[in-house]
């Protein structure tokens, strides 16, 4: 990020390094102060390629200890390719589908629900 100060110096806080932990975060700093601390004129941006696969599952679970254990085995062998993880209790549910209209895709109700999806390039490794 490249921002012009009240007093006319620029700071240049554009680095090749793809994320820095080290001092104050200033691009954050810049975007919250809405322009009181110096007006950003150039900004560095990382635009990831639209996933030419996305897939998405819902699993009903008993307990919570099953949602944990889907969130494992999809870490452990869907990997890199996870893009979301999300879980529901039976409340959450059943809220969606009266206050959407909405019908439960699963036949049957569960006490936890548990959703995955996930985005790749590979439509063949990933589906």
């Amino acid at each position: 990020m490249r921002a012009v100060l009240p007093d006319g110096r620029i700071l240049d806080s554009r680095s090749t390094m793809r994320k820095d932990n080290t001092g104050y975060d200033l691009k954050q700093l810049f975007i919250g102060s809405e322009g009181t601390l110096g007006v950003i004129t150039d900004a560095c941006l990382l635009l990831p390629h639209t996933p030419l696969s996305v897939n998405t599952a819902l699993f009903g679970c008993p307990s919570f200890a099953n949602v944990v254990e889907c969130y494992r085995l999809a870490r452990q062998c869907l990997g890199e390719i996870v893009s979301a993880c999300e879980f529901m209790d039976s409340l959450c549910m059943t809220a969606v589908n009266e206050n959407m209209a909405l019908a439960s895709p699963l036949d049957d109700n569960h006490e936890f629900y548990f959703l995955v999806e996930t985005s790749g390039m590979n439509q063949d490794h990933d589906n």
